[in-house]
């Protein structure tokens, strides 16, 4: 008696399996092969896909990463031990073509360490926050264009948070002489909204 679409499916399958079962290190070897051979096709692939579905692809990373965060820690953890050199040329290059996101991670990492209970001021927004301070310091009104740094005026260390209503620009040396003490003038800071990035014109 013939063989229903149904268990002509199962017996594929279950061929399949024994195949792959048998012939794993040939398997493994021949996309090894491949992947080498076409790694610049599937990385255009891969960035293509990822920019066309950016929202669902960071959607479904956070679940990912929240249902598995010990495994994921411990993966990338042992990513790092076991390529040193090439991670930090990574991180190096990284941080030299993205000088102002390395600085925001710099300051995240240095917030969260002092367990702030929120941290979500980006490099769009310090941008914003000094360009509607004429890239003055809030204290002397020196302007100091690409050296003001970031006062928080309640402190992290006294429970403020890393946000943009609790940040302000300040130059170095008044940034220092506050140090975590209150604010040296009176200031009101500015409750600023990022406008979403306008899309670039084709030209005709």
């Amino acid at each position: 008696m013939p063989m229903t679409p149904d268990e002509k499916r199962q017996a594929a399958a279950v061929s399949r399996a024994k195949y792959r079962a048998k012939n794993r290190d040939k398997l493994r070897e021949q996309n090894a092969a491949y992947r080498d051979a076409h790694r610049e096709e599937r990385n255009a692939k891969s960035h293509a896909y990822h920019a066309a579905h950016r929202a669902q692809a960071n959607t479904h990373r956070r679940a990912y990463y929240a249902a598995h965060r010990e495994q994921a820690i411990a993966t990338a953890r042992a990513y790092r031990e076991a390529h040193r050199d090439q991670v930090k040329t990574a991180n190096q290059a990284w941080r030299a073509a993205h000088p102002d996101q390395a600085k925001a991670l710099g300051h995240k990492k240095r917030a969260c360490k002092r367990k702030a209970a929120i941290v979500d001021m980006t490099a769009a927004q310090w941008h914003e926050i000094q360009a509607a301070y004429e890239h003055r310091c809030v204290y002397c009104g020196k302007r100091a264009k690409g050296h003001l740094t970031q006062d928080h005026l309640t402190p992290l260390s006294k429970g403020g948070n890393h946000t943009a209503a609790n940040i302000v620009p300040a130059c170095g040396s008044c940034n220092s002489r506050k140090r975590t003490g209150p604010p040296l003038s009176p200031v009101q800071p500015l409750l600023l909204t990022i406008a979403a990035p306008k899309k670039e014109r084709k030209k005709k």
